[in-house]
């Protein structure tokens, strides 16, 4: 899917050169250990590094998920989930000394609450990374995205 071209499609050079260089960078990155694939994010790098720490109003956030979860009663299980994550090995912890908080960038969540019966989990907690300073960018606009076959899947098909 990295060739575009061999489907007939037309492809800026500029980009072909970046998105084969981020995929080699991937397929370099891949490791298996202990059962479990790992792979390095790609990130346009020159974005990554103005990403400033968002620190203090990632702590703001957390204090109102802390709060509104506690009126509903919902604390615990939203641990619950983070707890069951860690052990799946979905998200992982940190230790960071409270003098170093500001040179991180922090990924803020917002618990998605269900309240059916159906429902077994009633707390899903969802990761926010399009938080920005004025005139800076997100960790989501530094993410590289890869090739966006959307667009021209629908030019090949016109």
């Amino acid at each position: 899917m990295s060739n575009l071209e061999s489907i007939g499609l037309p492809i800026d050079e500029k980009f072909s050169t970046l998105n084969e260089e981020k995929v080699k960078q991937f397929r370099d990155s891949i490791t298996y250990e202990d059962a479990l694939y790992y792979v390095k994010l790609q990130w346009y790098e020159d974005k990554l590094k103005s990403v400033p720490s968002n620190y203090n109003a990632a702590i703001r956030v957390l204090e109102k998920v802390n709060k509104d979860l506690a009126k509903e009663n919902l604390y615990n299980q939203c641990l619950q989930v983070f707890q069951q994550q860690k052990d799946e090995g979905i998200i992982e912890g940190i230790i960071v000394l409270p003098e170093q908080f500001k040179d991180y960038i922090w990924i803020p969540h917002s618990p998605v609450l269900k309240h059916t019966d159906q429902t077994t989990t009633k707390v899903r907690p969802v990761f926010n990374c399009s938080y920005k300073h004025k005139g800076s960018v997100s960790l989501n606009e530094a993410a590289y995205p890869g090739v966006n076959l959307m667009s021209d899947m629908l030019k090949l098909m016109i």
